[in-house]
């Protein structure tokens, strides 16, 4: 039997939807697995908690905020990836209740732990972890339960009484991460929106964000929250209000101190403490209605165009290379994981399913004070620089948002290839016989289960090509931040 840890808080009521313009109300529910032993966020080989040892508490968090009785609603969750299918069902759910007016009004993130269980068919376990079909079920079935307790936690919080409050926005500063791509972008900024209560002006609750890989605790079999959980608990035993994390354009940054429990606890103590300096000692600056909310969706183009016959033939043929020149018992784990790859894409292939492209939602909530930009997928810190130079400010730029289907290279990454990262971003290398129309050996279009890599600008172009991966999502970001 599959099951999760449901427990349901909220925050101290004051009264039933009070008439104030702006009020709010937040859950939580204890989502650390009870019985799925098997963990995302790390591949090639099966990664299990069977013990079930738990570090800290994975949870999710549900924000709902009434805008003039209008309710916005934030559903964060520790774990490493929301899958398309996942979002779609969790979404529906959600609409379907009649939780939110519009579907722009619900925004759905991941913090991106790697400590966490694996949910939902992306990455496809077979794939990542080489589990057997008795084991991917279990991974089915504990989604099904996954999905179900968020949604009930969207409802709970959506049926709890509501505490009039005033919304206040500020940054603060935490060096953790370094760019593992060897770029010289790092993101140190940690955005707070800090929720007062209009009774008594005290802190009713803190939406903080920062970028960076939650992957202090390293490849071990521990369930744990990271250092973003780990600042989370931290800011709400300080302040006694709930503290919900909001992971950014994260991609290539990763804690410069990583692999231990220590590491967690002195990266999380450096983020609680950015957050709690705000707090206490920031420069606020109001935040107001109307809330106006946007969600969108681009298709990211690959290297490959898979509607033509021919480069599908062409692109088969290089998967059956594959098959038939790494062996079945093979002792290397990432040439194995290439193997089942490619016989995943060949079946594709075979039955007419291979896809075109890759989905990636963009979600926009404006406030009057405050711009929050919402990004599906694994996005590069390059990308939250350009964004920041559109002119728009404040703006609190999040990733890991609503769904996660890959990485999102900018153009000087997808040109590099195996020089930076062995192309584990860029989704190709040149191992085996590696090139930039084919999946990279040992890459995240491995991971993730895509036949190429997604589309650069030809080389050197600047700005980068309207028909390319970074030429497409700045202009749809361009697009609905109104720059």
């Amino acid at each position: 039997m599959v099951a999760l840890t449901a427990v349901m808080t909220t925050a101290e009521p004051a009264q039933a939807q009070p008439a104030a313009a702006m009020a709010m109300s937040v859950g939580t529910l204890d989502v650390t697995p009870q019985t799925n032993p098997w963990m995302g966020g790390y591949g090639w080989v099966p990664r299990g908690n069977a013990a079930h040892v738990v570090a800290r508490k994975l949870r999710a968090h549900c924000a709902v905020i009434y805008d003039n009785g209008v309710p916005n609603i934030l559903l964060r969750v520790d774990v490493v990836s929301i899958p398309r299918s996942v979002h779609q069902r969790i979404r529906s759910g959600v609409l379907e209740a009649g939780l939110v007016d519009s579907s722009s009004d619900f925004l759905l993130a991941a913090s991106h732990t790697h400590s966490g269980p694996l949910v939902g068919d992306r990455p496809d376990p077979g794939v990542l972890l080489d589990l057997a079909p008795a084991d991917a079920q279990v991974v089915a079935d504990y989604t099904d339960l996954y999905v179900d307790a968020l949604v009930d936690l969207v409802r709970r919080t959506r049926a709890a009484a509501a505490t009039a409050v005033s919304l206040h926005y500020a940054e603060g500063q935490a060096d953790i991460a370094t760019n593992r791509d060897g770029l010289p972008y790092l993101l140190p900024t940690v955005p707070v929106l800090l929720a007062r209560r209009i009774d008594n002006g005290n802190p009713f609750a803190v939406l903080f964000g920062h970028a960076c890989h939650p992957v202090c605790r390293g490849n071990d079999t521990v369930y744990d929250s990271d250092h973003c959980g780990y600042a989370s608990e931290a800011v709400e035993r300080a302040l006694g209000v709930p503290a919900l994390f909001f992971q950014g354009t994260a991609g290539d940054l990763n804690p410069a101190t990583l692999g231990s429990d220590s590491a967690v606890a002195g990266n999380g103590s450096k983020l609680a403490n950015a957050v709690l300096d705000v707090v206490q000692r920031g420069t606020f600056q109001p935040v107001a209605g109307p809330i106006g909310t946007t969600l969108t969706e681009i298709q990211l183009p690959m290297t490959v165009d898979t509607s033509d016959p021919a480069a599908r033939a062409q692109l088969r043929a290089r998967y059956q290379y594959r098959v038939d020149n790494i062996s079945p018992t093979t002792d290397n784990a990432v040439d194995a994981a290439a193997r089942r790859h490619a016989e995943l894409i060949i079946g594709q292939i075979d039955a007419g399913s291979v896809p075109t492209s890759v989905p990636m939602p963009i979600q926009c909530w404006k406030l009057g004070g405050l711009t929050i930009l919402a990004l599906g997928n694994e996005v590069l810190s390059g990308y939250d620089i350009g964004l920041h130079r559109l002119g728009v400010s404040p703006l609190w730029v999040m990733a890991y948002a609503n769904e996660v289907n890959c990485y999102v290279p900018s153009d000087e990454v997808s040109w590099a290839g195996l020089d930076r990262n062995n192309g584990y971003e860029a989704g190709w290398n040149t191992w085996w016989d590696g090139d930039e129309y084919i999946a990279g050996v040992g890459t995240s279009m491995i991971a993730y289960d895509w036949p190429a890599p997604l589309r650069s600008s030809p080389p050197g172009t600047q700005p980068a090509s309207p028909d390319s991966t970074e030429g497409i999502l700045m202009a749809a970001c361009r697009s609905v931040l109104g720059a």
